[in-house]
């Protein structure tokens, strides 16, 4: 794989991944008396540069089980 695509799909992940994040915590937060938390928070957040690589991988993470999820359901319902 080229540099570039290597490098565009972290960084597609990391969206989904934050995407994720972000609307799952906001739906919760509807159920409970939490403040609401912008999408920059879970995108990039301040604080320590271990703080950052923690949340970077923590959005990748969702976003590869999101996407795989994703996947799968197309798989499912397209056969």
């Amino acid at each position: 794989m080229d540099f570039e695509q290597i490098i565009s799909g972290r960084i597609i992940l990391e969206f989904l991944g934050a995407s994720a994040r972000f609307l799952g915590y906001n739906l919760w937060t509807l159920t409970n008396d939490n403040d609401f938390r912008t999408f920059a928070s879970f995108w990039s957040p301040r604080g320590s540069s271990q703080k950052k690589e923690d949340n970077s991988n923590r959005n990748h993470m969702i976003g590869v089980l999101f996407l795989g999820g994703f996947v799968m359901l197309l798989i499912v319902f397209n056969t």
